[in-house]
């Protein structure tokens, strides 16, 4: 009776934490490499400029208590955009759904989704008139 009880109590404990856990997709776990960046710039839904950096640097690391920070720049037209921070993050086959603390949540859209690599798109928006759509590839 007494082993009924404690293996009871370690069973409830066990249904209890592992039901307060993130959605955490195993496969974005560690530092990834980012090594190219797109995106274009929407005004009024129309694209006024589009860039690439297939040599963009740094990385973005997910870690397995859903936190994560990234540190990676790319070059559009000669000027460096760092990418710098650090977030809260989710997944599941479709989305990477990264919460900034200062910032809007970002969603990003799984293109491609391997150990070895990921391809998400993503939109910022700038203000009512002008949006960005950004590609990012990172690899392992």
């Amino acid at each position: 009776m007494k082993n009924a009880l404690v293996i009871g109590m370690i069973g409830s404990m066990a249904l209890v934490f592992s039901s307060c856990n993130k959605n955490l997709d195993k496969v974005l776990f560690g530092t990834w490499e980012v090594t190219k960046v797109e995106g274009t710039l929407n005004v009024n839904g129309t694209a006024v400029f589009t860039g690439e950096d297939p040599n963009a640097s740094g990385t973005v690391k997910f870690e397995s208590n859903g936190r994560g920070e990234q540190n990676y720049s790319f070059t559009f037209s000669g000027t460096t955009y760092p990418q710098t921070g650090t977030f809260s993050w989710e997944a599941n086959d479709d989305e990477i759904i990264i919460d900034r603390t200062s910032d809007p949540d970002m969603i990003w859209t799984r293109l491609i989704n391997t150990e070895t690599k990921q391809v998400a798109t993503y939109k910022i928006i700038v203000d009512a008139n002008q949006d960005w759509d950004y590609t990012i590839t990172m690899e392992q």
